[in-house]
């Protein structure tokens, strides 16, 4: 078989991605656009795996890269702005692409292109970590159980740990856009923290106050349910509630340039992620509540830290696509790909754990 691809393997998310490959003994190959940091990666692996130099302005190089592989992981974010030209890549090459993003209005743009990688052969799958293989799997999971769905709502929650310069420039890059939900089967902006929802989480995170977000999970859970409504929401600090308003005022501003530039120096200054300990003490919970005329199901899930459970579901889903009959083709969610089931259990080895009510 061939090997798996790894592109932006020397970000923050692509070494976890990659280290994990090398704990599970995958052959891949790992590429980007710094050839010294490459090596310097390849070098603290025990697989010492090959590396190549390409930039995402390199649209020949990118394609050679991919007929290299069986799947590419495509952990080069911003995805709104660097993660089309590997998807382009990955159809020349007829190959599988995974990436692990969490920005939904990039995620609707793959979608649309449905048609044309079935056309090739080739899933284009996005959002194969955190974002969104917890929370859409139990989406899913919630929706299987009580049928035909008129509504889904999907609350998360973290403990310990802090985000990535990656995952905060993405946020800087589309905190203009300001909130969204799906509603009646069409997409409507609305103030970020519009709606309130006190979530019974497991313990020990336990009843929490959450506030409506524009999550990944409004881009795949109509796809994985079926519903006709979407809302996500993250758990918010009683401070962090009450100053909702004041988010969407940062979203007006951040409609400015000049503003967005002064959150990319904010997002340069600070640490590049989460340390070794800060990782090891971060934990998650998931709770997804799916409503229908036959009555209300949950689906609660349980875990690592969030880039620990990127980097592990990457691997999974990447060993999932290249096995022999998968044979799902187009742009499907990652439940419609590989089954929600299947994903929760698969992660059940690094403590994933979930529970339907």
């Amino acid at each position: 078989m061939k090997p798996f691809v790894v592109y932006g393997a020397t970000g923050f998310t692509g070494r976890l991605v990659c280290a994990a490959l090398d704990a599970d003994g995958q052959a891949f190959v790992a590429a980007g656009r710094d050839g010294d940091k490459l090596r310097a990666l390849a070098s603290s692996l025990r697989g010492r795996p090959e590396t190549v130099k390409v930039g995402v302005d390199d649209p020949d190089g990118l394609r050679r890269l991919c007929e290299r592989g069986s799947v590419v992981i495509d952990c080069a974010g911003p995805f709104a702005r660097l993660g089309r030209p590997v998807q382009d890549a990955a159809l020349a090459a007829r190959v599988h692409f995974l990436d692990v993003t969490g920005e939904q209005a990039y995620m609707r743009e793959t979608f649309a292109r449905d048609a044309e990688a079935k056309a090739v052969g080739v899933a284009l799958i996005n959002a194969v970590g955190f974002d969104v293989i917890p929370t859409d799997a139990a989406a899913t999971l919630a929706a299987e159980a009580v049928g035909a769905t008129d509504e889904i709502r999907i609350a998360f929650g973290s403990r310990g740990g802090r985000m990535t310069q990656g995952t905060a420039r993405s946020m800087v890059e589309s905190l203009h856009l300001g909130g969204l939900a799906y509603v009646d089967g069409e997409y409507r902006s609305e103030a970020v923290g519009q709606e309130r929802w006190s979530v019974p989480f497991p313990e020990p995170m336990g009843l929490r106050t959450c506030i409506s977000i524009p999550w990944g999970d409004l881009a795949t859970a109509p796809r994985s349910t079926g519903a006709h409504t979407v809302r996500t929401f993250m758990v918010a600090t009683p401070t962090m509630a009450r100053m909702s308003g004041g988010i969407n005022l940062v979203s007006k501003l951040f409609k400015m340039g000049w503003v967005r530039g002064l959150g990319e120096r904010w997002v340069r200054s600070q640490p590049e992620g989460p340390s070794d300990e800060e990782r090891a003490r971060s934990s998650f919970a998931v709770h997804a509540e799916a409503k229908g005329k036959s009555g209300v199901k949950t689906v609660w899930v349980t875990g690592p830290g969030g880039y620990d459970l990127t980097a592990h579901s990457a691997v999974l889903c990447a060993k999932l696509a290249a096995a022999p009959g998968f044979a799902v083709f187009g742009a499907p969610t990652p439940s419609q790909a590989f089954g929600a089931k299947a994903l929760l259990d698969g992660l059940a080895p690094i403590g994933v754990r979930w529970g339907l009510h």
